[in-house]
């Protein structure tokens, strides 16, 4: 008899270049490569020559006979960083030689942990949402990422459905609602923490080497910490100046958590910007309870 397993998360993700959204939307694919289009933005992504669901665009809308290029795989920057870590994925399982966060990490009966997620098939629903099937290489487990837009305002949201067809129990130690990877920039993260007769308070800092987590183990929701967040985004050269955004210019990429439990947002750039280069790939993956 099989154990099945199932975990539904949701997150609800935003992207903004602070103007008003006022264009009609539509949806689009073709040879792989999927396209939600809402208000004044675009998401796509597409499945790449290893079989990985790969992001490709996040940001203003592309116009509508504007073709996306078809996803391909990055190539390894050293013998210990391949393609799999190199690679941005929509959902990476932790397998594979995978060095960054993953979406996904398991422990299957025979205390094998290895996870690598491929896609099966794509669904659309209506021109808003589409269903993406995964499945691990070799095990019987399934992932379903749900992607739908708002036609008007361009906001996406993002759900993740696990279920283990194995005749043996898996045990997920961690899972994430969705995750998604930015551009070569310098960002700011925003966030907010708070108090009691203190709430909302503003905190804003550089993304840089190394994971920032932020967390709340209360299991609720509150002000001590809101499960929200925005990425400001500078694509200047100019280290000197701040990478923020503010009221009248800049790209912000912003999102929550639709989430009443305990919640983890992992923030994490790819690799150290280099001194000739000083700009990261800013990773931004959002784990619920697990």
């Amino acid at each position: 008899m099989k154990s099945l397993l199932k975990m539904n998360l949701r997150f609800i993700l935003f992207a903004s270049a602070l103007l008003m959204f006022s264009a009609v939307s539509g949806s689009a694919q073709s040879a792989q490569v999927f396209r939600l289009d809402g208000g004044d933005s675009t998401y796509a992504f597409g499945v790449n020559e290893r079989g990985e669901l790969q992001p490709l665009y996040w940001g203003g809308r592309v116009g509508s006979s504007d073709s996306i290029p078809p996803a391909h795989s990055l190539p390894e920057w050293a013998s210990f960083d391949s393609p799999a870590t190199t690679t941005p994925q929509e959902y990476a399982g932790w397998g594979a030689g995978l060095f960054t966060e993953p979406a996904l990490k398991v422990s299957f009966a025979d205390g094998n942990r290895d996870l690598v997620l491929h896609f099966v098939k794509a669904t659309t629903n209506d021109s808003h949402a589409i269903e993406i099937l995964l499945k691990d290489i070799s095990r019987e487990i399934y992932v379903t990422l749900r992607y739908s837009m708002d036609p008007e305002s361009g906001i996406l949201a993002r759900s993740a459905n696990i279920e283990n067809r194995e005749k043996q129990p898996v045990m997920i130690e961690q899972a994430a609602a969705a995750q998604w990877t930015l551009p070569p920039a310098r960002y700011t993260l925003s966030y907010l923490t708070g108090r009691w007769a203190g709430e909302w308070t503003l905190n804003q800092e550089l993304i840089q080497g190394g994971s920032r987590v932020l967390e709340s183990r209360r299991g609720t929701t509150g002000h001590q910490a809101d499960p929200w967040f925005a990425i400001s985004r500078d694509s200047g050269q100019d280290t000197s100046r701040p990478a923020v955004a503010d009221e009248e210019h800049g790209e912000v990429w912003f999102g929550a958590l639709a989430w009443s439990g305990s919640w983890r947002f992992t923030v994490e750039p790819a690799a150290p910007p280099l001194r000739s280069l000083p700009r990261s790939l800013a990773r931004v993956i959002s784990i619920s309870i697990f």
